[in-house]
């Protein structure tokens, strides 16, 4: 299969941040949580710092990120763990918007992970699909031929 499709090729909001930190801000959230096999992360990227948040508003830990641009996504806690524990060292991290898949990437490895839906990436890709209905150009439809009707037949009892 063409497995090079599925890796996101383009973002607007990066961040370059240490993963042992991250780890460890991840377990202080799954300790918060009412069930540790099934925990989310809201993840806010911007302004120089990574912030990961219980959905629940039950805690959070800020991380000192390089940053650009400003994002938001929801991640199962159980894969971001994999996934940091994975690249290791000092994590490349790549977002296009809430509803569309995250690039971890470190020294040529690069590793997918999907987000969880929310409300909020729902909106997000609602509101990028009606913007790309409304720029694209419809071309008119050519008319269809009409099929022939088949005469009913009588019905003879």
């Amino acid at each position: 299969p063409e497995w090079q499709k599925l890796i996101p090729t383009e973002f607007n909001t990066f961040a370059h941040f240490d993963t042992v930190e991250a780890i460890k801000a991840v377990n202080s959230l799954k300790a918060l949580s009412d069930n540790p096999k099934a925990y989310p992360i809201d993840l806010t990227i911007g302004e120089g710092k990574l912030v990961m948040a219980n959905p629940d508003d039950k805690g959070q830990a800020e991380l000192s990120a390089d940053t650009d641009g400003q994002g938001f996504v929801r991640i199962d806690g159980k894969y971001l763990t994999e996934a940091l524990k994975a690249c290791g060292g000092m994590v490349d991290f790549s977002l296009a918007s809430a509803s569309s898949p995250m690039l971890f990437s470190l020294d040529g490895y690069r590793l997918v992970v999907m987000p969880m839906l929310t409300e909020k990436a729902q909106a997000e890709a609602k509101a990028k699909a009606e913007q790309a209905k409304a720029e694209s150009t419809t071309e008119p439809e050519a008319e269809k031929p009409k099929g022939k009707r088949r005469a009913k037949e009588p019905v003879t009892a």
